[in-house]
């Protein structure tokens, strides 16, 4: 049952009584919301919500849902007014105070002209195109297996289908984040045709992890995305204190094994980019299943069912296509360049945020460190000319996409130059680099983070001490 607050609330009341488990309150405008019971059927996922527990959640909340979220259903979870703590500055989204500077109205004020413009409607004209070249690229791939004995047939249908994957998870990104029909369960269950059969990927777990790196990015505990130990640590900060996984309710691992594999980190990015995709295939089924430190959540898996049965369905057509192959050479020859070509995608993934700065716990605190300095700072674009986009799949657009996350694909080049603009206005950074600068930039900052690591000798003064 909903807890009665006393009366009006300050910030610094709602930091102090909001509690995950007892009492979940978020900030939107000038008003309190209680999501404590909400969370656990909220379908970005409970941790988007926790994550923001006692802070300013208005940019974060707004940016992310349509407009009929706010005006028809958050009332519903009303809790208290907040109380107006800047003298003479009412706080509200058309005054600026420390909480709403004169940078976070502008950005909202743009924010209101893009949607009277109808730039975050979609024209399912440019989703219907990619449709039928994304059907010509799996049926080439069926022909070279079905079709043709010779071997390098068989590797370059390998590595087309690793392209044919690499292009659906754009797909199933803009579906992810229901920028497509903008209607949620039609998004949701494309998500699950492009996501779970036709990669193999959950679009359940995608959610679950994307989410809340949208929200926290770039947060050491918080976000999944940068939380990769045993095998790689983005910053120094991973080795310097104990870290607890808000994600995985678990401290993160940093032990020898850590070390070793962080300290040729620098030379191990690509070869494990090459491989990452086999982890996504077990975080999909344990996230499906309830297994490994799922278990322990209480996530809302739209449709499990169906989710399960994708999932097998990819499998089985993924299986039942590799033994059409004549020998186990030509299984090989497919199978492996399908993955390395599909690792593809996770340097593009990596590439806009490992290296930029990362932060410990959550921002949101003032406009400081509010919503759009946080996107800011956390993310970098690919910097490449137009005819390039069918192949970063609209991610280049990191920075802008990281600021207005239902915004179509189709409008993000037009929406880049808008936002580039605005920050210049505003004197604030924005962030890009080309495809080898930005390369060049995440191995530097894995070198140098691997510094951190314990030197050799360590190793063995440790191993003779517990020797002896």
């Amino acid at each position: 049952s909903k807890k009665q607050p006393v009366g009006p609330m300050t910030r610094a009341d709602v930091l102090q009584r909001s509690d995950p488990e007892t009492l979940c309150l978020i900030i939107v405008d000038d008003k309190v919301y209680d999501c404590t019971q909400w969370q656990h059927r909220h379908p970005g996922g409970y941790l988007t919500i926790r994550a923001l527990c006692g802070k300013d959640a208005t940019d974060a909340f707004t940016y992310s849902h349509p407009k009929f979220v706010k005006d028809r259903m958050l009332a519903s979870f009303f809790y208290a007014d907040l109380i107006q703590t800047t003298k003479g500055q009412p706080n509200n989204k058309s005054k600026a105070d420390k909480y709403n500077d004169e940078a976070t109205v502008a950005f909202r004020e743009l924010t209101e002209k893009m949607e009277e413009a109808g730039m975050f409607e979609t024209d399912l004209t440019f989703y219907y195109k990619k449709a039928a070249v994304y059907s010509c690229m799996f049926l080439l791939v069926l022909a070279g297996v079905l079709c043709s004995d010779k071997l390098w047939i068989h590797a370059l249908s390998g590595a087309l289908l690793g392209l044919f994957w690499q292009q659906m998870a754009f797909v199933g990104h803009d579906l992810g984040h229901n920028s497509m029909t903008h209607n949620l369960q039609v998004d949701s269950f494309w998500g699950i045709i492009v996501g779970n059969l036709m990669t193999g990927v959950s679009m359940a777990w995608w959610k679950r992890s994307h989410n809340v790196h949208h929200v926290v990015t770039n947060s050491c505990d918080y976000d999944p995305d940068i939380q990769h130990l045993p095998v790689m640590a983005v910053d120094p900060t991973f080795f310097s204190q104990p870290l607890f996984s808000t994600y995985t309710n678990r401290y993160l691992q940093v032990d020898e094994l850590s070390h070793f594999l962080v300290k040729y980190q620098h030379w191990l990015y690509y070869p494990v980019m090459a491989v990452a995709r086999v982890n996504l295939y077990i975080q999909s089924i344990n996230h499906a299943l309830c297994l490994s430190y799922y278990a322990a959540t209480k996530d809302l898996v739209w449709r499990r069912e169906l989710q399960i049965a994708t999932l097998i369905g990819f499998w089985t057509w993924l299986i039942a296509l590799t033994l059409q192959l004549p020998s186990w050479q030509s299984r090989v020859l497919f199978l492996v360049p399908a993955h390395v070509v599909a690792g593809i995608l996770h340097v593009q993934i990596t590439l806009s945020h490992f290296a930029m700065p990362v932060h410990t716990g959550v921002t949101y605190d003032d406009a400081s460190n509010g919503y759009l300095r946080t996107q800011l700072r956390g993310s970098m674009d690919i910097d490449c000319p137009k005819y390039m986009d069918w192949f970063h799949g609209g991610i280049q657009f990191q920075v802008v996409h990281h600021i207005w996350p239902r915004l179509p694909r189709r409008n993000l080049r037009t929406a880049k130059g808008m936002l580039m603009a605005f920050c210049e206005g505003h004197g604030l950074e924005y962030h890009q680099a080309s495809f080898l600068q930005a390369n060049a930039m995440v191995i530097g900052k894995l070198k140098e983070t691997s510094k951190s690591t314990k030197r050799f000798s360590e190793f063995f003064t440790e191993a003779m001490n517990l020797n002896g």
